[in-house]
This record gives structure tokens, C-alpha cells and sequence, in this order.
């Protein structure tokens, strides 16, 4: 072999080794040098160290805080149990839904229908148990009635003062001299005489047509006196109904909410009989004349009666509506204020609507329902949830958490860079 073939032999070797060298260099799995080399392979104690250390790592709340890519949105609580801390701020946006977001419109009306049915029993219990009190009952809504008929018949007497005691005395000493025996009975027969005269003087007393009339009126007041009695029940059910629809700290309102409610609604009958009776009577029963004799029948009476109690009742419960939508964000006392006017117009419509269709009346339930409007506003300017100090008081809030959101990034990443430093 020639020293030139040589050479060129020598040459090709190079260069195939030096290709084969770069091929393994890139397809490391191909290098045959590796085939016999051991990977490391990690025991199960290696395994399990890093398991427990893992489970280390998610139990320590630090290391939760300093994770950078946990969810901002459970950092956003944080600023919500500082407003929990301050009576005047919002104390439900940090609680989770309530149960009614995944209740369909048939547990809806399963709800309502469970509600209504339980108000229902308690009310039927309420009238069984007031039902032994109907009587008087009975005689107290008459009252007010009957007391303007005796008024009237003080104002246009049919016999001049002091006739009666006259009679008394004279009668007195012509049957002693006629040696009448029943001489102690006088008084009580001149007092009798005197109640029946005024009975025959009245220019109007209650009559019924129908023969079952008068028993149907006491199971009216029966019903009603009992609604009256469980209407802490019933509210407590209402809001029940009301419960799912809120947040958990809203929940907790429910029972003193159904409390206050039926004291609301309590107070505004007791406000139509003491206050508005007297003076609506009155003034209707002003209207009667020689020739027009007022004789009111039973079963309309009652009903009158009744229907203006409940609308007190329910138009004192104003306030307590204007508190539940302030809490809720609904409205604001600078709201109301600005629509103070139409608060007007409307409070003389829901009078005429509820009451019968006279101006006086109307009246008389639109003045109250003006007064309790402005004690709405300012309800809604304590407990409101949109009003500015409050408002204030959440932005800095919110800016005292965005801070210690930044300040614990910064702080993660300063230690991720340490451990890559570390590296």
C-alpha cells in the first residue's frame, strides 16, 4: 500500500469519527458509550421524603402567603373581615352565596308552599285561642263607634241637666209618703230609665240583616286577633322564605327582623284604632241629620274596621322595607331625599287605594306614611350600604389589603430569587 492511499484512509477514518462524535452529541440515546451507563432512579424513601415535605409546605400558612400564584380572589377576603370589624360597614360581601343560587323555581314554590302552609296552621292556632276572647273583642272594636253616638247625644240632650237627679229626689219622697215598699230599688230604676233614654236618643246603632252575621263577625275578630298574636311566626316565615336569596352574616338578621317586624305592624293598628278611629268616625258620623239617620250595619262596620288595621299595619312596616334595601345597596338616604317629592305624591295614592274614598281618611294615612318615609332616609343613612363614609371606609379598606397583597409578592419574590441564587 502507497504511503498517498494511506493518508487519504486515515482522513475518511477522522472523519467519521468525527461524526459520529456529533451525532451522539445530539441524539445522546444513540451514543453507545451510554448504554451501559445507570441512571439515577429514585427509591421510594426518596418518594416518600418528598411527599411529606410537599405536605409540609401546604399545611404552613407562611408558605401559603408567600405563594405567588395562589387565587387573588381568596387574598380579597381579607379586606371583608376588616369591614366585619366596623358595625356600619358591608358584612356580606366576603360570605359566599346563599343556598337559594342553586335552588330552581320548583324549590321555590316547594319553599312557598311549605312557608304559606305553616303560617296557615299558626294562624288557625292563633284564632282557636282567641275565640274565648271574642266578646270582648267584639265590644272593644265597637267602641270607638259607640262612643261618638254617646258624644253626640252629650252635645244635643234631650232633657235639660240635672232632670234626672230631680226626678229621683221627687219621686223619692211622693212614694215614701204612699209608704212604697221597694223604696232602695229607685235609683237603680231611674239610672235604667236614663241608660234606655240615651239608647233611644242615639242617632244611630248597629244593625245586621243576615241571622248568621253577627257569629260570622266574631270569627272575623277571631282570625284577625289571631293573626295579631302569631305575627311573629308568620313573619319569621316570610323572611325564612327570604333567606336562601342572602348571604350567611345577612342570615342572621332573620330572627330579629321577624321581631321588629311584627312590633311594626302591631304599632300601626294600634295607631289606626287609638288615633285614626276617633277622628275618622267622628267626622263621618258628623254628616247625620234630623233627616239623616246613621245606621251603620255590623258586618260593613267590621270590615272597615279591619281593613284599616291592616293597613296601618302594613304601611308602619315602611321603615323596616327601607332598611332591607339599604343593606342591600338598593337604594341611599341621598336618594330618597332627592325623590322626597314623588315619596309624596305616591304615599297619597297608596291612602286612596287603602282607604275608603274620602280626602280625610286618605289623610290621615298619608300624613304617617310621610313621617315614616323620612324615618326611612334616615335608617337608610345609618345602615345604608351605599352611603360615602362607608363607601370611604371600604376604598381604604381595600387599598390596606391591595398593599399587603403587594408587600407579600414582593416578599415571594425576593425568596424565589434567593432559591435561584441558591442554585
Amino acid at each position: 500500500m502507497t504511503p498517498g492511499k494511506d493518508e487519504d484512509k486515515d482522513e475518511v477514518k477522522a472523519t467519521e469519527t468525527e461524526g459520529s462524535v456529533a451525532d451522539s452529541q445530539e441524539n445522546p440515546s444513540d451514543d453507545p458509550s451510554l448504554e451501559d451507563a445507570e441512571m439515577p432512579v429514585a427509591s421510594k424513601e426518596d418518594l416518600a421524603e418528598a411527599e411529606r415535605k410537599l405536605a409540609e409546605e401546604g399545611a404552613n400558612p407562611d408558605a401559603e402567603s408567600a405563594d405567588t400564584s395562589a387565587d387573588p380572589h381568596d387574598q380579597a377576603e381579607e379586606p371583608e373581615g376588616f369591614d366585619e370589624s366596623d358595625e356600619s360597614d358591608d358584612e356580606g360581601d366576603s360570605d359566599e352565596d346563599g343556598d337559594g343560587a342553586q335552588m330552581s323555581l320548583l324549590d321555590h314554590l316547594g319553599e312557598l308552599r311549605i312557608r304559606l302552609t305553616r303560617a296557615f296552621i299558626a294562624i288557625a292556632v292563633g284564632m282557636v285561642a282567641c275565640y274565648g276572647f271574642a266578646p270582648q273583642m267584639f265590644d272593644i272594636l265597637m267602641e270607638p263607634m259607640i262612643t261618638i253616638f254617646q258624644k253626640q247625644v252629650a252635645d244635643k240632650p234631650m232633657l235639660p241637666p240635672g232632670f234626672y237627679e230631680d226626678f229621683s229626689r221627687v219621686l223619692t219622697e211622693v212614694l215614701g209618703e204612699r209608704g212604697f215598699a221597694h223604696m232602695d230599688k229607685i235609683d237603680l230604676f231611674v239610672n235604667s230609665l236614663q241608660q234606655s233614654l240615651l239608647q233611644v236618643a242615639q242617632e244611630g246603632h248597629f244593625q245586621y240583616t243576615y241571622p248568621a252575621e253577627a257569629f260570622f263577625s266574631h270569627i272575623k275578630i277571631s282570625v284577625v286577633a289571631g293573626l295579631f298574636l302569631v305575627s311573629p311566626y308568620v313573619f319569621a316565615q316570610i323572611w325564612g322564605f327570604i333567606a336562601p336569596g342572602l348571604y350567611s352574616s345577612e342570615r342572621k338578621w332573620m330572627i330579629p327582623m321577624a321581631i321588629i317586624s311584627a312590633l311594626f305592624f302591631t304599632s300601626g293598628a294600634l295607631f289606626g284604632y287609638f288615633v285614626v278611629f276617633p277622628y275618622g268616625f267622628e267626622f263621618f258620623a258628623s254628616f247625620s241629620t234630623e233627616g239623616i239617620q246613621f245606621t251603620p250595619k255590623l258586618n260593613e262596620y267590621l270590615s272597615f274596621c279591619l281593613k284599616l288595621l291592616f293597613a296601618f299595619g302594613f304601611v308602619f312596616e315602611l321603615p323596616l322595607f327601607i332598611f332591607f334595601l339599604a343593606r342591600m345597596g338598593m337604594v341611599s338616604s341621598m336618594g330618597l331625599r332627592k325623590k322626597r317629592k314623588y315619596a309624596i305624591l305616591v304615599g297619597f295614592v297608596i291612602a286612596a287605594i287603602l282607604t275608603p274614598p274620602d280626602p280625610f281618611t286618605q289623610c290621615l294615612m298619608a300624613g304617617p306614611l310621610i313621617i315614616l318615609y323620612e324615618v326611612g332616609v334616615w335608617v337608610a343613612y345609618f345602615f345604608g350600604k351605599k352611603e360615602k363614609r362607608h363607601l370611604r371606609k371600604q376604598a381604604e379598606a381595600e387599598a390596606a389589603a391591595q398593599a399587603e397583597m403587594d408587600a407579600v409578592a414582593e416578599e415571594a419574590e425576593k425568596d424565589a430569587e434567593k432559591e435561584a441564587t441558591k442554585a
